[in-house]
Parts: structure tokens; sequence; C-alpha cells
């Protein structure tokens, strides 16, 4: 059984939950607005229920390619795991909880990912990728904070998909 590497990152982002929800959803925005200037992206499928895509990413001076499938669960999270690359079977997970702070609507998300180690060395790397990871998955929750806190967002934008209800239980069935 292979062992993880796991980090989670919680960031509160002055937006309404439905409007944070979509966002992080919205492939084509991260896409056309270059949310991410460190990660690349490719839709291959999406609908209501969830997409796959490509994600390229430098972590640690390696190149890593991932084909990612994601859901929404029943409990409203939504879940990419990589099922194809580098990182196959490893996952990133967001939580939305609605959180006001100071008389201001606001979200706290929280990301969790989940990276596989390598047999042997795994625990001998665990450290130092867990805080490369953290350094990064920081640097990414940021950029969409800045995304939502600016304007840059705006769900139901023509053109865009909005998936803030795409909350559906079942998991994204690829197309034939």
């Amino acid at each position: 059984m292979p062992q993880f590497a796991e980090v989670s990152h919680d960031e509160w982002i002055a937006a309404p939950e439905a409007t944070v929800r979509s966002q992080f959803a919205d492939l084509e925005h991260h896409i056309a607005a270059k949310v991410h200037p460190k990660l690349s992206f490719r839709i291959l499928a999406q609908g209501p229920q969830g997409a796959r895509y490509e994600q390229r990413v430098k972590l640690l001076g390696i190149t890593q390619r991932d084909v990612f499938e994601r859901r929404f669960t029943a409990d409203g999270r939504m879940v990419d795991t990589s099922v194809e690359g580098f990182n196959r079977g490893g996952s990133l997970s967001f939580e939305f909880k609605p959180q006001p702070r100071h008389g201001v609507e606001g979200t706290l998300v929280r990301i969790t990912i989940g990276l596989p180690l390598p047999p042997l060395v795994g625990p001998l790397i665990r450290p130092l990728l867990q805080a490369q990871v953290r350094k990064e998955l920081a640097a990414a929750a940021a950029e969409d904070k800045r995304d939502l806190e600016s304007g840059g967002y705006r769900p139901g934008q023509a053109g865009r998909s909005d998936l803030a209800a795409a909350v559906a239980p079942r998991p994204f069935a690829a197309a034939a």
C-alpha cells in the first residue's frame, strides 16, 4: 500500500461561498485568466457532475504531468483525483464553509493535497516534499484569493461554465 505526503492549507476569502466554489471549479476561467501562472491546464471533458483535465506543474525541479478527474461530493467538497501521470492516486480536496469576518461575508476554503510517495525513498523525501507542497499550495490559494477579491471572477459570465450548483453526489462519467 503506497504511503502519502499530505498537506492542508486554510484560506479565508472575502466572497460568498457560492462565488468561491464556482471560481475554484471553473477551469475555463483559470486558463483564460492565468490565475495560476506556474500551472498549466487543459480540459479533456467537462460536465455538471465534474471534469477531466490535464495539469502540468514543476515541483522540486521536475515537470509533472497528471490527468485528474473531478467530482463533487454529497457534502459539498470538490475532489480532484490523479488517474494518470506522475502523481497517480494522489488527490486535491477543496472544502468550502461560509465564514463572515468583521461583518464581511466570506468563505473559508480548506485545501488538502495528498501525494503518493515513491517506495523505499518515500519516508526520506517526505519532509522536503511536504515543505515544497506547503509553499506552492499557499501561493496558489493566494492567487485564487486575489482573483476573487479583485473582482477578476464573475460567476455565470458568458462563455464560461458556472459550476457553483454542481455538487451532485454522482462521480463524473467520462465521455464515451
